[in-house]
């Protein structure tokens, strides 16, 4: 009989599209080895342009407003009626301790950045760095944490032989800027307009997510500043664009793992606190060079950009054991 697995997630600018996004990588290892995935999400626009941007073709989009209790009824509803094995939650609008009641017909995983974790869950996922003093891990006998960088999810096809093979050209060429899928401060916009004043001499390769609503603005900027740019939006799976660029600016959301996963040398802004650990980490490691808060200066922008990290060290990811840790207890 074919397993099948829940996912809770959403996506808007509030909160940016990263939750979302990460559980939509997850499904794919679970997919990868058989099993059926499905997804629960608010109407958010963005959570809905996300789900049928990927294929998700199993979904419920919760319409209009509605209470914690409401919710937790339309999730256990879905569960019991689908007969739902394993489901995973990360939510970072409110605690998840508020989901009272949710069935324990399926065993229950939740991705978690606050520390603060309902009974009942077989499994908790942290990526960030530091964690093993976010979480009194004695308080839950029952639960396995896979905690710290390693556990980042991935795309599955993550071409990892490409990676290691990777070569660096001795003056780079083209500059890829991703500030998030949301990036509700618009920093792609800010980063744009600094290198533009820089005169670096790359192409800008400009990519942005569907949360995204600053569009006209950084058009207008880029066709008139006489510097050779391509944008998109919307892109499902960035490897090739990681692995075409010879330098990024980033935020330290998801993407910021996936470029040192990829090997590309790369400079980082911090947009949410979350991330500075993460950043900081990644600095200290070698793998990217880290500018601060929501807040960069430009010329050490630039000085990054001009002296690229080229000696990457390579970094050990796990996201398989996240779905080997539910088969094995299933």
């Amino acid at each position: 009989m074919t397993k099948k697995v829940l996912f809770r997630a959403d996506a808007k600018q509030s909160i940016g599209t990263g939750d979302l996004v990460s559980l939509i990588h997850l499904s794919r290892y679970f997919e990868n080895d058989g099993w059926e995935s499905h997804f629960i999400i608010r109407d958010y626009d963005e959570s809905v342009e996300i789900v049928k941007r990927n294929k998700i073709n199993n979904y419920l989009a919760i319409i209009g407003p509605h209470s914690i209790g409401k919710e937790t009824e339309e999730i256990n509803g879905y569960i019991e009626s689908r007969g739902i094995d394993a489901a995973f939650f990360e939510i970072t609008e409110r605690p998840l301790t508020e989901y009272k009641g949710v069935t324990n017909r399926a065993v229950k995983a939740c991705i978690n950045f606050d520390g603060i974790i309902p009974d009942g869950m077989s499994l908790v996922v942290n990526w960030d760095v530091g964690t093993d003093k976010l979480f009194d891990q004695k308080k839950y006998p029952g639960t396995k944490f896979l905690l710290g960088p390693q556990y980042a999810v991935l795309p599955l096809d993550f071409d990892f032989t490409r990676i290691r093979n990777r070569s660096y050209k001795s003056k780079p060429e083209v500059l890829l800027v991703s500030m998030g899928g949301a990036d509700e401060y618009n920093f792609t916009q800010k980063v744009v307009d600094a290198l533009i004043r820089g005169k670096t001499g790359l192409e800008l390769y400009v990519v942005v997510g569907g949360g995204y609503r600053h569009m006209e603005g950084l058009a207008g900027s880029l066709k008139d500043s006489g510097v050779k740019y391509r944008i998109k939006q919307d892109i499902t799976n960035m490897f090739d664009e990681f692995m075409n660029c010879d330098i990024a600016v980033s935020a330290g959301g998801l993407t910021s793992f996936e470029l040192v996963a990829t090997r590309t040398p790369s400079v980082l802004i911090a947009i949410h606190e979350h991330q500075i650990g993460r950043c900081e980490y990644f600095d200290k490691m070698g793998w990217a060079k880290y500018l601060g808060f929501r807040s960069f200066d430009e010329k050490k922008l630039l000085e990054g950009i001009r002296d690229p990290l080229t000696r990457l060290p390579n970094a050990v990811f796990k996201t398989r054991e996240i779905k080997d840790y539910i088969d094995g207890i299933l």
